[in-house]
């Protein structure tokens, strides 16, 4: 049997290209929230509960922005740390 593990490098490209994806569809999807919400900012205080509920959509969508850069930054240590093979151990 082949084995296909063995090349160098390839462990950073495939994250950097679902990161800039996913921040893509989060800033996206932001940007279009912010649209359908600016004829609406001089009435924030007349939302209610509906601004407490908007506050945690926009909270939710950077917590999966932040978290998936987050994530790249530590594989990048890892992988600069020397630890890109590591799984082949087991």
């Amino acid at each position: 049997m082949r084995k296909t593990t063995d090349k160098k490098g390839h462990g950073l490209l495939g994250g950097v290209i679902v990161t800039a994806l996913v921040v893509g569809f989060v800033l996206l999807i932001l940007a279009l929230l912010a649209q359908t919400l600016g004829p609406a900012l001089p009435f924030l205080g007349q939302l209610g509960p509906g601004l407490g509920l908007l506050l945690f959509y926009i909270g939710g969508i950077l917590a999966i922005g932040i978290g998936v850069v987050v994530a790249l930054w530590h594989r990048w240590k890892e992988v600069k740390g020397g630890e890109e093979d590591e799984a082949k151990k087991y």
